[in-house]
């Protein structure tokens, strides 16, 4: 049963792509996908008289679309209504899943639950509960999500309602999120699957091992390829900001969600369960992005309040949780050139409090009504509204425009639906992002002219930064990286107006492997603002870029591109990366001479983060440090030793211009379940004025693995 509904979304979701036979008409719902480079959009219209009900007999005529305030020509329109309901019925038992071949117009809805409380989970699992009881259109089809550290999956799309409640408890805390649907967990074992599933699609596509080069058992590994690799692509995108914090993730798990739905065919929709959505001002070109993309996936977006009956000033409480959140998280910079990070922006109360977003269901609303679906919330009964939103989906008209742009510029373009019969109101998308077609790099707008900065020749260098690359370890057949780019802040532009200084910077990286594609990309869109009184620690501090990923051993190229928004200049940097397998069974790490170390937040104490050792995280230094004669030298690394076997060690050697000039061992402690053993020391740079290398040596039983750095002494 359970492969049997499978099939039932796995057969629409690839209906575009394989040839229609010629008695059954064209797939309806294509969504409007700009990166095509097909010049079409597609609207879904939900027009409603004043009772609510769908109206169905307008014409086209009688709709005006405007793209930027311009009226465009409407190319395509119809309403496309699904099967009635069927009669009332004593219970959903008795309802039967429809087959493959009875799916004509999918509808699929994603039931999503943020990071909530412990009211806001009850409340929420009421409503999906009560929605999940009614009886709804029959090609309905529900998936659950949940948004903690990262966007999970807990129950991929079906028809099954039982799965589905499941899922739900799951969500809220009822059941055991494990014990809900283990193949749908997000972990190294989607990538196997989806390397396995796209291995068997070749084989039985090509008549391969296995394969009969056709028919049922081809379709049906391309279907499971394709499942899995919407799977996959969502789990590397959110994998890109598993360090943000929780306003981030919750943008950015929508954006992931949004985006991986574009290869689904049919009528779409994120019930999306909050309490509210937070958009500071460094995140509003991100929050855009989710509504765009929500758009060109034919995504649209039910946004629940689960706080209720709200009755204290939304505006007034923003304000306190913000307070709260800036009091906690405010770093000092330090002496000595401090780092200023993404986390603590050096950014004085009340300017933080200037450039956030503070109307929390204003927000809501705008997620909502920008991607064509609606706000629920001020009620303690939204059952019904979630059904309705639901009904929403089964009758609607799609309007196909050409929008006739002169250039994919990243531009936002806003769209606009206008109705000449009275008494009957409308309700569509916000508009979208004009990114450009077959840029597979770009998904945010921002991202644009660093692509294109990537693309010059010569590669421009408008002020210095710097860069490293450290490893840490086989993970499976991969090896984990970190990246880290250091800007000093005195290179970019600093803008004042009296009480605030300002500072908008970007910053993109791409791994390419020998064949020049893009294995891995990740980026920040980064601006922020202090107090005029800090404009002089801005100016001393430097800005960290960090991001950890993952790749097989091979030889690889990290372009890495740094963009000032102020003064419109950029830098860029392209090296080589060599990855090796790690030596067997013993190895160590990359060394990092420690800048300093910075508490990890709570949200994040289990993050895949190779610098966090405990609950602190080490901030490394990038390039070759200075230290004066006295100072004391910290190192990290992370050895690799068998576990149960002898003893390991560590020795340090240092060597000024070829000879050694002092040495240290120590004995490591045992080594975790998976063999790691992160080791911080600290030795007092009693060494005369020079450059210097230190070499460390892990060593256990005969094996015996080896890194080196560099670093310099002044007076």
């Amino acid at each position: 049963m359970q492969r049997a509904l499978r099939l039932i979304l796995l057969a629409t979701l690839w209906a575009t792509a394989l040839p229609a036979r010629p008695q059954e008409p064209a797939p309806a719902a294509q969504p409007p996908i700009f990166r095509a480079g097909t010049q079409a959009v597609v609207l879904d219209v939900v027009a409603r008289d004043k009772k609510g009900r769908t109206v169905t007999d307008l014409r086209a005529e009688e709709f005006t679309v405007l793209e930027e305030g311009v009226a465009k020509a409407i190319t395509g329109f119809r309403f496309v209504a699904g099967p009635k309901l069927p009669p009332p019925m004593a219970g959903l038992q008795a309802q039967k899943a429809p087959t493959p071949e009875a799916i004509k117009h999918p509808i699929l809805v994603s039931l999503v639950f943020d990071a909530l409380g412990s009211e806001g989970r009850a409340f929420a699992r009421r409503a999906s509960l009560e929605l999940l009881t009614k009886e709804t259109n029959p090609e309905t089809l529900f998936a659950v999500f949940h948004i903690g550290q990262t966007l999970r999956m807990l129950q991929q799309f079906t028809t099954d309602r039982d799965k589905v409640k499941a899922a739900v408890e799951a969500a809220c805390g009822r059941l055991d999120p494990r014990a809900v649907l283990p193949d749908a967990r997000q972990s190294a074992a989607t990538v196997d699957r989806a390397e396995q599933a796209n291995l068997a699609a070749a084989n039985t596509a090509g008549g391969g091992p296995g394969g009969a080069g056709g028919g049922a058992s081809a379709a049906q590994a391309s279907i499971d390829a394709a499942f899995a690799n919407v799977e996959l692509e969502m789990q590397r995108v959110q994998e890109s900001s598993a360090n943000q914090q929780q306003g981030n993730t919750s943008l950015f798990s929508l954006f992931a969600l949004a985006r991986q739905q574009q290869t689904l065919a049919g009528r779409k929709a994120i019930v999306y369960f909050s309490e509210g959505l937070v958009v500071p001002s460094q995140l509003e070109s991100l929050y855009r992005s989710v509504v765009s993309e929500a758009n060109r996936s034919n995504v649209s977006v039910y946004s629940v309040d689960v706080r209720g009956l709200y009755s204290a000033s939304d505006y007034d409480n923003a304000r306190t949780a913000l307070k709260e959140a800036t009091d906690a998280s405010r770093q000092q910079v330090t002496s000595r050139g401090g780092l200023v990070i993404r986390e603590s922006h050096v950014m004085a109360e009340e300017t933080a409090e200037s450039a956030i977003n503070m109307n929390l269901q204003g927000q809501l609303a705008s997620l909502a009504e920008g991607t064509g679906g609606r706000l629920l919330a001020n009620s303690n009964d939204v059952g019904s509204g979630l059904l309705r939103a639901v009904d929403d989906l089964s009758g609607y008209y799609e309007i196909v425009y050409d929008p006739q742009l002169a250039s994919f510029d990243g531009s936002f373009r806003k769209v606009e639906v206008r109705l000449a019969r009275k008494d009957v109101v409308v309700q569509t998308r916000a508009g979208y992002f004009a990114l450009p077609p077959g840029e597979t790099t770009v998904d945010f707008p921002w991202q644009l002219p660093l692509v294109t900065a990537l693309k010059a020749s010569p590669l421009p260098r408008d002020f210095d930064f710097r860069s490293a690359v450290w490893h840490f370890g086989a993970e499976g057949d991969n090896v984990r990286h970190t990246l880290v780019a250091e800007v000093p802040l005195q290179n970019l532009q600093i803008e004042a107006d009296g009480k605030k200084v300002r500072v908008h910077f970007a910053v993109m990286a791409l791994v390419r492997n020998s064949a020049g594609q893009v294995v891995e990309h990740f980026s920040q869109d980064s601006p922020f603002e202090a107090a005029s009184e800090k404009a002089d620690a801005l100016r001393q501090g430097n800005v960290l870029f960090t991001r950890s990923f993952r790749v097989p051993p091979g030889r690889y190229s990290l372009e890495l591109v740094v963009r000032d928004e102020m003064a419109k200049k950029v830098s860029v940097r392209r090296s080589v990366l060599m990855v090796s397998a790690a030596l067997a069974p013993v190895a160590v790490s990359s060394l990092a001479l420690v800048r300093r170390t910075e508490p990890v937040p709570a949200g994040a104490l289990n993050s895949p983060d190779p610098l966090r050792v405990g609950e602190n995280r080490i901030v490394p230094w990038v390039g070759e440090p200075t230290f004066k004669t006295g100072d004391t030298i910290r190192i990290y690394l992370v050895a690799f030793a068998r576990s149960g076997g002898p003893e390991a060690g560590l020795s340090l050697e240092f060597a000024r211009e070829g000879e050694v000039v002092g040495r240290s061992t120590a004995a490591l402690p045992a080594p975790d379940s998976e063999g790691r053993i992160p080791y911080v020391a600290g030795i007092p740079s009693n060494f005369a004025p020079g450059r210097y290398e230190l070499t460390a040596v892990v060593k256990q039983g005969d094996a015996a693995a080896r890194e080196r750095t560099f670093f310099v002494v002044a007076n």
